[in-house]
């Protein structure tokens, strides 16, 4: 099974497919415009589906960037 990295790179693929492999990991909402409320909510969706976990709305606010994602899913041990 793909690590948590690896899975989380996917679901940005899937709602920010304009963005290459390689740029995920630096992106943040700041410094990529189409990351909207609209693309937020999507991706929270595919995060959800990917990992079988349900994601409390208060902890939403804390995702700005995909390290702080991954950081999250990583602390609530979604990797398997």
């Amino acid at each position: 099974m793909a690590d948590t990295r690896s899975r989380l790179i996917r679901c940005f693929s899937a709602v920010l497919a304009d963005l290459d492999e390689q740029e995920i990991p630096q992106v943040t909402k700041q410094n990529f415009a189409r990351w909207d409320s609209l693309a937020n909510f999507s991706l929270i969706v595919v995060i959800e589906e990917e990992f079988g976990i349900q994601i409390a709305h208060d902890d939403v606010d804390r995702f700005v960037s995909f390290e702080s994602i991954l950081d999250y899913l990583e602390s609530q041990s979604c990797a398997s």
